[in-house]
Order: C-alpha cells, then structure tokens, then sequence
C-alpha cells in the first residue's frame, strides 16, 4: 500500500528501517481499516466507532488507580458562588478574551517552549523544535484561550467515560492532547499513512485549562481585571463550576458580539473587520438577538477524585486536572444517525436538541496541526455565536466574506445573493483517504476592488478583469459562464455537521457513500482508487457535489424532521437563540440528578463593558 504511494512521490527521503516500519505500521492500519463496519443513513442502531482508534486510546493512557469497574468516586459539590463573585470572574474571562495571545506569552514568555510533540509517523514523537519543517512550540494560534476554545472545553468537560458514568467533573482524558501532525517535513502531505479519525480528542484544550487553572487558584489573575477577596479554590468552588461558569460566558460573550456587530459596535479586532453579513445580504430576520432569557449558571458539579488521576510521571507538565479515565467521544465522520444516538445515549438529548446545540459551531475554526480538518465553519465569523451554521448547512443563498480593513462582501452579478452548496473531498491523510471534509462553495463572481480583479481563487480565466466588468453590469444569464462559477474559500464542514442535513451513509475510515455523486465503476470513491488516481486520474478529489437526500429523522409523530428543524433556525435566529439556552444547561448538567445543582446566576440583563479593564454588570 504505502511503496504505491512511497514510488508515487520519490522526494520523501527515509532510512531503509524506518521505511520497513512506515510499511508495517500502514499496512496494518490499512488492514484494520478494511475490517470496519460501514452505516448506512438512516440507520440509527449502526456503530462504526473503529474499535483499533479505541485500543490506540488504551495503549496511549497514563496508569493510575482508576478502573471503569470502580466508577468515579464522588466527594461534596462545589460552593456556590455569590453575584459578585461571578459577575468577577466573568470580567476576568472578558480580559483573556480579549488579549489571548498576550495572555499565552505570559505563560510562555520567548526561549520557553509549551508541552508538544510533533511528526508525521505515529506516533508522533518528534521535538516540536522548529526545525526541517517540524511544528513549533512557540507557533501558538491553535493554542489559544479564545472564548469558542472555552465553549469547547466546556462540553469536552462533560463527557462521559466508557463505562457510562461521569459527566462534567473538571477533568480530561489527555489521550492526544499535545500532538501536532506535521506533513511539511515529510515534502508529501497527501501520503495516505496516518490512522482514520473515528473519534474526537481533547487535543488543544490544556492551555485553556491551564489558563483556568491559574484563574482558579490565584484572586488577583489577571492583573488588569478586578480581583475577587479569596481565591475560587480557597472559598470551596469547585474546578468543574469554573469550567462550566467559562463555557457559558463564552456565549454569552459570542451572541453579544453577534448585536454589536449589528449595531457596528464590536470590541473584537477580527468581528470589525469583517462587517456585518446579516446587513450585507438583507436578511429578513432580526440582525440582533434577543433572548426569552439569558442562560442560568448552577453550582455544585464535582471535581473528579484524586484516584482518577495519574501516579506515574508524564513528559508533560503534570496537571491536576487530567484523568486517566477513558471518555467516549462523538465520531467527526458520523451521519446525522450516529451523532444523535451518540447525543442521546451520552446526554439525553432529543434530535431537535442535537440539531439546536451543534449551532456553537457557528463560533470557531478547525485546526489542521491538531484535527486535520482544516479552516472555519463560519468564514469571517470565528468569533461570534449567531445562526449562520445553519444558513450554511442548508446552502441558504449568501455572500462570501473577506476580512479587511474595508470587508468585501462578494454575491452574483449586479450584487445578487449566490447560490450556494458543497463539494466533499478526501484530504487523502489517513489510510482510507480522509479525512473526508465538506467544502463549502459559492456561485460567484470573482473579488473585485474599483473594477480590478482581486481574486485569489479559481483559474485565470475567472480572475480577469473583463470579469469585474461583466459582473458588475450584465445579469446572470449574460456573464461568461468563466465569470460566474462554483468557487470555495475555507469555509468548511465536518461530516457530523452536513449529516444533520444530508442523509449518507459512513464506511471505511469514514468514507461517505449512499449519494449520486460519489462516482460509479471505476470512478467510484474507495481506497485502491484513492491510492492509483495518480496514475490513473479518475477520482475527482476536488469538485464531487453530492446530490444526498435531506436527513428525514424526526423525534416522533408531529415533529418537525432534522432537516426541517435545520432551515428553520437558518430562517430565525431567535428561535434557534431560545432553544440554545436551555440546552446547553442540559449538556452542562450531565452526570448531575434533578436537584443537585443549585442555581447561582442568571445573565439576563448582564453587559461587559471594555475601558481601562473590563468591567460586568
């Protein structure tokens, strides 16, 4: 398998052993590959979790005292926390969000070096040095506490383990969590070695930890933002109440960078810079959000116990919130069947739940040095929680966003809105070709400044200025077909995204099937294909639109169907805001009984103001 693809790109130079161990290593990955399960849509019983990712996560654990036989062990929930105390940490939360690469930098001033290891064989266990293409520990962007980083730890936090216990309790399982893949060294990044992506990680999500940690630890951090008269740990707040309490103001904070974008107030760099989507394509919903209520912050989640954690030394900083206990994780590749059965097996949640809590990403981007995914699912937007996840996923016409000091918002002809859709592609990373991500694309006209093209994308004929000029006077029907074309620029999708949407089916490694478009005979997509289409040039790994059916499943008689559901939040964004709340403290609920949490805050009415340092009220 691996000498195919060795012979396809002679410029990869490795020694005779570690070629034989390149092989071995593929092959038997390539192997076990072959042996998984594939789910058809629909097929809400079917498990294509691959069972060699799940032994990989056992191999890689740290030893201690914890076994899934024994369960965790619960002690006394956290203290719960007064007005004052949380509208404190929520202006200290504000400052990091606003200064997060200042904030890593303190942490790790210049000559100091965060926990990293890098490669491109697995495992990866090269130095993060910089050096012949490898990653740098230094290099920080996917490190970052931004706050769409503390809403993702904030469900990371609540995962359960493999046997079905635990739940948000202020500890992760660190299986990943510092690897950096590195193809730049290797001079082939489509080589097609590394292992399938059948289940997520916690990778990336220490820093924002660590960050919290020292929040959690020291009253007076950061020391531009008010201070608290004792320390979080000193008053008996738990670890896990924190987490949770930063999850929550991170959406808070996304929707209110959502209204003062509207109203062209926004405090973010990056949210001013790209303007106002919403007011760029007249949509007929309210711009701003306007919640039934604010979110309500409960106490007394449990930190995860002492047995839990590691007793052996690591190569990694030591922290006190690593467990060595499995968690189950969704399945990035999954359909709409397999992440709502994940959903609702982990968190109780209904399919309307799934579809209304999946909207947090709307605020984020992938990273590829940590996932392999790549770009945002909201080019433009990373910063800033509204409904536009499901504008996307339903291919609701729009306009292609590029940031500047001047946006530019880029439609059809004459500034019409474009029709949109997606393409699939096979990154051709991992043994069976993935990851398989979706490519969001605009029918569009080229970027275009006082009538010169600016375009970086697609060929040259569409980056002529007589292109500029078409679009700006003639009608769609009129342009030059070369003008006017299906164009995608980093904005993205993964396949437990579009499977909310879209039915398909999952095979090998993740491969989709089940959808006119994925190619017939010899043309269709599977592995031996993936690996001679560089002799053979017939799989098209760039354009294959899928013409899949909508995701039909439903909650039950008289209920809207996931699709259904999908477009109705892309049509109003306060309904989708409304259902948001209230799962969310679901999901930072898990693993805690009715009652045994205890309200402590509510951010109705809450505002942040940025002045000398930020100050809630």
């Amino acid at each position: 398998l691996k000498l195919r693809g060795y012979q396809a790109h002679p410029e990869v130079s490795v020694s005779v052993l570690a070629m034989l161990r390149w092989l071995l290593a593929s092959w038997l990955l390539y192997a076990q590959a072959m042996d998984s399960p594939v789910c058809p849509a629909g097929d809400d019983h079917c498990d294509v979790e691959s069972m060699h990712m799940l032994q990989m996560k056992k191999g890689a654990r740290q030893k201690g005292k914890a076994s899934a036989a024994e369960g965790p062990q619960r002690r006394r929930g956290g203290a719960e926390w007064t007005k004052d105390e949380a509208l404190t940490v929520m202006s200290k939360l504000h400052r990091v969000f606003d200064s997060p690469l200042t904030v890593f930098k303190a942490f790790y001033p210049p000559g100091t070096h965060y926990d990293c290891k890098t490669g491109f064989h697995q495992p990866l266990d090269e130095p993060c040095d910089g050096k012949e293409g490898r990653s740098d520990s230094n290099v920080a962007d996917d490190w970052l506490p931004t706050a769409p980083k503390f809403l993702r730890l904030g469900f990371h936090d609540c995962l359960k383990y493999e046997d079905g216990t635990g739940g948000c309790d202020g500890c992760l399982e660190f299986t990943d969590m510092f690897d950096r893949y590195n193809d730049l060294a290797s001079g082939d990044k489509k080589s097609m070695s590394r292992p399938d992506i059948m289940m997520s990680t916690n990778n990336n999500l220490a820093f924002s930890a660590d960050v919290l940690e020292k929040l959690y630890t020291d009253h007076d951090w950061p020391k531009d933002a008010p201070s608290l008269k004792v320390s979080l740990k000193d008053s008996g707040k738990s670890r896990a109440d924190l987490w949770a309490f930063a999850a929550f103001v991170a959406a808070h904070y996304g929707m209110d960078q959502q209204n003062k974008a509207c109203r062209g107030e926004t405090d973010d760099e990056m949210a001013g810079k790209c303007g106002n989507l919403h007011q760029a394509t007249n949509l007929t919903f309210p711009c701003e959000i306007t919640l039934k209520r604010g979110f309500k912050f409960f106490t007394g989640r449990v930190d995860c116990p002492e047995t839990d954690k590691p007793t052996e030394p690591h190569w990694h900083r030591a922290r006190v919130y690593e467990t060595v206990r499995l968690e189950r994780t969704p399945n990035p590749h999954g359909n709409g069947a397999m992440i709502t059965r994940y959903f609702k097996e982990d968190f109780n949640f209904t399919r309307r739940e799934v579809v209304a809590i999946m909207g947090a990403h709307s605020m984020g981007k992938f990273h590829g040095i940590a996932g392999l995914f790549k770009y945002d699912w909201t080019r433009g937007q990373v910063h800033i929680l509204n409904n536009q996840y499901y504008r996307i996923l339903s291919a609701a016409p729009s306009k292609m966003v590029t940031c500047g000091d001047v946006p530019r918002f880029t439609g059809g002809p004459k500034g019409a809105l474009a029709p949109t859709g997606w393409f699939v592609r096979p990154l051709r990373k991992t043994v069976s070709g993935g990851p398989f991500e979706w490519f969001h694309y605009y029918k569009r006209c080229p970027e275009c400044v006082d009538g010169v093209n600016v375009e970086t994308e697609g060929d040259g004929q569409f980056r002529r200025n007589e292109c500029c000029r078409q679009c700006a006077t003639l009608s769609a029907a009129e342009v030059d077909p070369s003008c006017y074309t299906k164009v995608t620029k980093d904005e993205t999708a993964i396949p437990a995204d579009t499977g909310l949407y879209y039915a398909f089916g999952v095979g090998t490694g993740g491969m989709p099937f089940g959808c006119s478009g994925f190619g017939e005979g010899r043309y269709q997509w599977d592995v031996e294909n993936f690996i001679t289409d560089g002799l053979q040039n017939t799989v098209d790994f760039y354009t294959t639109e899928p013409q899949c059916k909508k995701n039909a499943m439903d909650d039950g008689e008289g209920t809207l169907k996931m699709y259904e559901v999908v477009e109705f939040f892309a049509n109003d964004q306060n309904q989708w805001a409304d259902e948001f709340v209230p799962v969310m403290e679901k999901m930072m609920a898990n693993g805690y009984a009715d009652g045994e949490l205890t309200e402590s805050f509510d951010f109705t009415g809450i505002q942040c103001d940025k002045g000398f340092w930020f100050k809630c009220y």
